[in-house]
């Protein structure tokens, strides 16, 4: 089957499992580099075309076949599920490489391009088209926080005196 080669736009990245050395291995014990990436109607057409047309090269009119691509119902966003068995590349948003100890943590809400190889596959009775992951390009990206109490405006409610007769191990309690 013909490979296609694609480059996406920038896009926000949902559940992105993108880290050096750290594929998600919750379904597959050998572990995937996966993202789902999020575009309006109009910036994800020529993508939608590509796999589209993928589909219908590899597959007739009346086959069912799965897509790397769905709509999102409550935002009209096009969410595309990109992945890979094998570790990107990355680059940061100039196209420098980005060596493994310098990608930073890439969490969901992260701007983020892709590129790799539009292909059509069958497995068994399941057909369909994938987005195979080959590169990243960090546009913005997003880490997670830990929280910290600078997150929260003080509010009327329940309020942790602290005891001054305390002891920090919490050794004064009579149980």
């Amino acid at each position: 089957m013909q490979k296609v080669k694609y480059v996406t736009k920038a896009g926000i990245a949902q559940y992105p499992w993108l880290q050096p050395g750290r594929p998600d291995t919750a379904f597959d014990d050998a572990g995937k580099y996966k993202l789902n990436l999020r575009f309006s109607p109009e910036e994800a057409k020529d993508l939608t075309a590509l796999v589209d047309g993928a589909r219908d090269g590899h597959f007739g009119a009346k086959d069912s076949v799965r897509l790397p691509y769905k709509a999102d119902e409550e935002t009209g966003e096009i969410i595309f599920t990109i992945s890979s068995k094998f570790q990107p590349k990355y680059f940061d948003s100039k196209g420098n490489p980005i060596t493994e100890d310098k990608v930073p943590l890439l969490y969901s809400g992260s701007t983020l391009r892709a590129s790799g190889m539009c292909e059509g596959y069958v497995s068994g009775v399941n057909k369909g088209v994938a987005l195979r992951l080959a590169a990243i390009q960090v546009i913005e990206p997003v880490s997670g926080t830990s929280g910290s109490a600078g997150d929260f405006e003080p509010v009327e409610g329940f309020t942790a005196a602290a005891d001054p007769n305390a002891d920090a191990d919490g050794s004064d309690f009579d149980f």
